[in-house]
């Protein structure tokens, strides 16, 4: 046993809406975000919603993909046919992400951006407010699976 305690799914859910109150509605979208893993889309999480639970509408999917994004617990990485690709963040720390284009897999990654990028920004006059890096290629096991 490792110690590691777990909280309860709805102080889970009640984290990845930043707080916000939790209705039945947002828990069984915190469990799907949950189970989905990787990238997905809105319109992928509202099928994954509606699979075990009726009556969510896709409006309120799409609001609480915003609730979440806004909170931080999800972030946009990509696009995939036109529609934003979204993965879970854990915990608050900034940072960036790995796709995998063949399997979805997200990883976070430390934030690459350094003294000399910034310095780079202002030598171009520029004052940089916000930066975002996603790195798109194969996982190891979408890489031998293709060799």
């Amino acid at each position: 046993m490792s110690g590691q305690t777990h909280a309860p799914a709805a102080l889970l859910a009640n984290e990845l809406f930043g707080g916000s109150r939790l209705s039945v509605a947002r828990r069984a979208i915190a469990e799907a975000v949950r189970s989905l893993g990787g990238a997905f889309t809105a319109e992928e999480l509202h099928e994954a919603v509606a699979s075990s639970r009726e009556g969510i509408g896709v409006a309120t999917v799409y609001r609480a993909v915003a609730a979440m994004t806004a909170a931080g617990s999800l972030a946009p990485v990509g696009s995939r046919k036109g529609s934003t690709l979204y993965a879970l963040c854990a915990g608050g720390d900034h940072h960036h992400h790995l796709v995998c284009t063949g399997c979805g897999t997200v990883v976070g990654i430390a934030c690459p951006v350094d003294g000399s990028l910034m310095r780079s920004a202002e030598d171009a006059g520029y004052t940089v407010t916000a930066h975002e890096v996603t790195l798109y290629g194969l996982c190891a096991a979408c890489t031998r699976a293709r060799d």
